[in-house]
């Protein structure tokens, strides 16, 4: 193994993902997809700085359509944050939905599973 395979460019960061949340937000009659994409863990670390709540501020920096940070979908919800705008459009099951996905596309899947095998061991 060689250093090259850990260089930036070479970093197998998972493709974005479009995946249903909510039947809720629907456009000619379809569901409309929302659009996850994977963070560092740098990332993570900045846009949870200053938030309580953590897997929020995960899900918040994951999510890439609907834009959160857009101030009109604020407004349409009355709140003014990112993270209330989220959890005024999701019921809470739907919320649960988003944070797996969101999970799932961040690497916490394989580690669950990894700790189950250890465990088993």
């Amino acid at each position: 193994m060689d250093l090259k395979s850990f260089l930036k460019e070479y970093n197998g960061f998972p493709e974005n993902r479009r995946v249903s949340i909510s039947p809720c937000f629907r456009e000619e009659g379809k569901e409309i997809l929302w659009e996850l994409q994977a963070v560092s863990e740098e990332e993570y670390r900045r846009a949870s700085q200053g938030i309580e709540d953590k897997w929020a501020a995960l899900c918040l920096i994951s999510v890439v359509k609907p834009d959160l940070t857009d101030k009109a979908l604020w407004e349409s919800y009355g709140v003014t944050s990112a993270e209330k705008a989220l959890k005024e459009m999701l019921y809470p099951g739907e919320y649960i939905r988003l944070l797996e996905e969101v999970k799932k596309i961040n690497g916490f899947a394989q580690r669950r599973k990894a700790w189950k095998e250890q465990a088993k061991n």
